[in-house]
């Protein structure tokens, strides 16, 4: 295996040999690797089963070993130093399957347009939007290990709720350059954390409740939708949501949403 391979749309390094006697950061970030290939396995079948792909199961087994490693060479690094999030790891390891299918001629599924766009190259629908589908235990891991990010970092932060990628990528992408640290979530996090800014898309399924929580634990809330639909905008003001604008108006620019860090 080269160093440099192309997987999902994105450059894929081989991950860097860890040494088995060096230990992960922290017990957090343990028990996030743990839970995360765990999960790799029962979900990457799981996902073939519901399409009704090849069930490729040599791969799998490739496919969680080069997660276990790669994922402890991303976790050994410091934060700062930590170009990909854990979540963007198990996405790319699900190369070996992908491979395989292609290899036996089975032809690309139909995907979302918006998946497309930010996962070119899973053509089999295979990698996760969310660590919420690998199962409570991995989402719980992964939400903690978020927060001990987040507090090493000691920064503002801002929580999106939203279930599009396409959306978090272009809001990831304004958090960095704003100098915030940013939490999507596809469904409402259970934690009492406070936020310095939450962005909600009124589409999602709980975004009234999602307003009226963080209107009551946030500096701001600014909500986003539809611009045909004026009723929910003017629900999510009532609920207190400081701003509710068009989705169009929103990303025309999302970084001038986000207050220069003081």
């Amino acid at each position: 295996m080269s160093n440099r391979q192309s997987t999902c749309g994105v450059v894929r390094f081989a991950p860097v040999s860890v040494p088995p006697t060096l230990s992960l950061v922290d017990d957090v970030a343990t028990a996030l690797l743990e839970a995360f290939v765990a999960a790799y396995r029962p979900y990457a079948a799981g996902r073939l089963a519901d399409a009704g792909l090849p069930g490729v199961e040599e791969s799998l087994v490739a496919g969680e070993a080069w997660l276990r490693e790669s994922l402890q060479s991303l976790l050994e690094q410091p934060f700062g130093r930590q170009a990909r999030s854990p979540l963007e790891v198990f996405q790319e390891a699900m190369w070996p399957p992908t491979e395989a299918l292609a290899e036996l001629g089975v032809a690309d599924v139909h995907r979302d347009p918006a998946a497309v766009v930010a996962m070119p190259g899973d053509r089999y629908d295979l990698a996760p939007a969310s660590s919420q589908v690998l199962g409570d235990e991995a989402w719980r891991a992964h939400l903690a290990w978020g927060g001990s990010k987040a507090a090493a970092h000691g920064g503002p932060s801002v929580i999106l709720v939203s279930r599009n990628l396409l959306d978090s990528s272009k809001v990831r992408e304004a958090a960095t350059r704003a100098g915030y640290h940013l939490t999507v979530a596809a469904r409402l996090p259970e934690s009492d954390r406070r936020y310095t800014l939450a962005l909600v898309d009124l589409e999602h399924p709980d975004a009234d409740e999602a307003v009226r929580s963080f209107a009551g634990s946030c500096g701001r809330v600014i909500a986003f939708g539809p611009h045909v639909d004026d009723f929910a905008m003017v629900r999510a003001r009532t609920l207190g949501a400081d701003e509710a604008v068009p989705r169009s108006r929103f990303f025309s620019d999302p970084g001038a949403w986000l207050p220069a860090p003081v």
